[in-house]
């Protein structure tokens, strides 16, 4: 473990040669409260790395890896500000990709915490809170293909995964990430702002970016499944679904991958949302994964 120091918004960094969990590290030390915040823990290389629910996030050497943490209320952020940091988290992704001259057209966000670009995945974000003696904190971990080698992923990866180097004709410099990270830091620091001010601006970028738009989307909710047709994201996060019968907006839940033929697309209209993976996350989040007609 190195502590380092020079990037912005940070008071902390801390970066492993090799680790485990981003996360997890940071999560020990910042129950330690012996370092200050905001903190960021980076590594090399994550062995164990976590994605949403159970699952697992591959990277290698040639991936961004690390996690930040703060304590929201020193940003002005409440607990329904949080349920949306991962979809302002990808906006400060984005716009530093775009400012380092690395972005492409085809980068979006794939609700409610990834970046695609082409249907594949680019990045990943998860939020967490960290209770602590001084109260509770958060962890915004984040995943971003750059070099990857994707040839050494598991199959499962290497179907669905993409880097920055694979969306460019020309190669990408061995320097990119470390430009990237302070890059991503300030255009965080930016985004945490707007995100405390209500900035609609901020909402309207995360609505553009949206990968799913017109697309016909399945969501898993835990107990059963809702679909519809994409029209966007709103100013709370939601997902927005429009079934053929009312527009729904979905809170949490995993959007899958597959799609149904056009044939077997349910009417949704009876169904009614289970909390998902945001409210769990977020318990005192005052909007729980649901299912609202428009008046």
């Amino acid at each position: 473990m190195e502590e380092a120091g020079g990037w912005p918004f940070v008071k902390t960094t801390i970066v492993y040669d090799v680790a485990d969990s981003t996360s997890d590290r940071a999560a020990e030390l910042v129950r330690a409260g012996t370092f200050e915040l905001p903190l960021v823990v980076a590594a090399g290389r994550q062995t164990r790395g976590r994605g949403r629910g159970r699952r697992e996030w591959w990277s290698d050497t040639g991936s961004l890896t690390f996690t930040i943490a703060i304590e929201p209320a020193v940003h002005g952020l409440t607990a329904e500000n949080e349920p949306t940091l991962a979809l302002a988290t990808a906006v400060a992704l984005i716009e530093a990709l775009d400012e380092l001259g690395v972005g492409s057209p085809s980068i979006g966000i794939r609700w409610p915490n990834d970046l695609e670009a082409d249907g594949r995945k680019l990045g990943g974000i998860l939020p967490e809170r960290v209770q602590t003696e001084q109260g509770h904190r958060i962890l915004i971990g984040i995943g971003l293909n750059v070099r990857t080698d994707l040839a050494g992923a598991p199959a499962q990866v290497r179907a669905m995964a993409t880097s920055l180097a694979a969306l460019r004709a020309e190669p990408l410099d061995e320097g990119i990430s470390t430009r990237l990270m302070p890059a991503i830091l300030k255009r965080f620091e930016s985004v945490l702002e707007r995100l405390a001010m209500g900035d609609p601006s901020l909402s309207e970028e995360w609505n553009r970016l949206d990968q799913l738009r017109d697309e016909w989307v399945r969501v898993d909710c835990g107990t059963h499944r809702v679909a519809g047709r994409g029209q966007g994201i709103d100013q709370e996060g939601a997902l927005l679904l429009d079934d053929g019968e009312q527009q729904l907006r979905i809170f949490g839940g995993q959007v899958l991958r597959e799609p149904l033929p056009s044939e077997q697309r349910p009417n949704t209209q009876s169904q009614q949302m289970a909390a998902g993976s945001i409210a769990e996350r977020y318990p005192n989040h005052p909007f729980p994964c649901e299912n609202n007609r428009e008046s």
